[in-house]
């Protein structure tokens, strides 16, 4: 294909099967409570009623107006940074990267909303998205560019971006972007016109919660009816195979890469814009590297990865509340998220096992008699 033709859309035939679908729906409910289980041993083990820990974790993270919006607040980071790792993860690419593309993103956000002066709200959003989309996708796309031109390993490069882009952020936001009216490193506040407006009132969620909406189903729409999507999806299966079906490996490469860290780089600047109203030195509590486990428990899914996304960030609400009512500390989250993944990978190299397995059978059956055909 030449051109733009890869970018049409195009009608793709879905090979995933219901029996597949509900098998790993059961396995990543289970990982989940499986997680939770092992969580509630801790939580006894810390001299604490499991039950009333959990209860205090989901009235405080869903169940009030306020504890929602904490939520959904919380989700818009983890619903884009997720769908960046996704989108990356599709096409067999280990981008580590997401929380470098986050700060990259959140910078490239700062150049619109502090440098380009004051300007109408419908030109600096949208622009302020823009920026930091493609300062989070040229970020990642070091990274491709390396893998591409030398073979680099795309998970030593893109983790060790993640410190350059901290210490860059740190070098700016401690020196020439420092706001010379404070004492702590960040910028000044951005103008007006380039910050998200609240939408749901007496809470702090934002317009991101649109925009991270959004995104979940353009890359819906790539992944499900473009070529584009098509092509991510069958280089993840295999490059070699890909490449016989006639498939621009590198071009694919490439792309995704920069569309993940895109995807990354507008959570940087949803953070920057509609919560934090300037770049922090901690914008980012890594919510990076939670998104890698966020993209895994959505299994690459668009519409999974938003469950999980508002799951994981119901999960770091909640806990907070765990810790003021029932004294169990905020730690406890990173364990569950470590318990999940563990179980999520195991689940997987289970039924990759199985499916090899199976495999090896098939090849050792015999084929088929015209008669035995028949009745089959």
């Amino acid at each position: 294909m030449s051109g733009l033709a890869w970018l049409w859309p195009a009608k793709l035939r879905n090979t995933t099967s219901a029996r597949d679908t509900l098998r790993s729906l059961l396995s990543l409910t289970g990982a989940v409570l499986a997680a939770l289980l092992v969580g509630s041993i801790l939580i006894a083990l810390a001299g604490v009623s499991p039950l009333k820990a959990y209860e205090a974790l989901i009235a405080n993270s869903i169940g009030s107006r306020n504890g929602w919006g904490e939520t959904l607040v919380k989700t818009v980071p983890l619903l884009l940074a997720g769908l960046g790792a996704a989108f990356a993860f599709r096409a067999r690419i280990f981008n580590i990267g997401i929380e470098g593309q986050l700060y990259a993103g959140a910078l490239g956000a700062a150049i619109v909303g502090l440098f380009l002066g004051q300007l109408p709200l419908w030109l600096g959003i949208p622009l302020m998205l823009l920026s930091g989309f493609v300062a989070g996708g040229l970020w990642a796309g070091i990274a491709g560019v390396l893998k591409v031109k030398f073979k680099a390993n795309e998970i030593i490069v893109t983790l060790m971006l993640n410190y350059i882009a901290f210490e860059l952020m740190s070098y700016l936001l401690n020196g020439p972007w420092r706001d010379p009216a404070g004492t702590e490193a960040y910028t000044a506040h951005f103008v007006d016109g380039t910050i998200l407006p609240i939408i749901l009132s007496g809470t702090r969620l934002h317009a991101g919660i649109i925009v991270a909406l959004i995104a979940t189903a353009v890359i819906w729409w790539v992944i499900r009816r473009t070529v584009l999507g098509y092509q991510v999806t069958v280089t993840g299966a295999g490059e070699e195979a890909a490449r016989y079906g006639g498939v621009n490996i590198k071009r694919v490469l490439l792309t995704t890469l920069f569309i993940s860290g895109g995807l990354a780089g507008l959570a940087g600047a949803c953070e920057a814009a509609g919560l934090q109203h300037r770049v922090l030195l901690g914008i980012s509590p890594n919510y990076g590297y939670t998104a890698i486990a966020v993209a895994m428990l959505g299994r690459q899914e668009p519409l999974g990865v938003a469950v999980a996304a508002v799951f994981f960030a119901a999960l770091i609400v909640g806990v907070s509340g765990m810790q003021d009512f029932t004294g169990v500390p905020v730690s406890l989250v990173f364990i569950i998220e470590g318990l999940i993944l563990i179980f999520i990978v195991g689940s997987q190299a289970r039924r990759h096992k199985r499916v090899k397995a199976q495999k090896a059978v098939d090849v050792d059956q015999p084929p088929l008699s015209p008669a035995e055909e028949a009745q089959h």
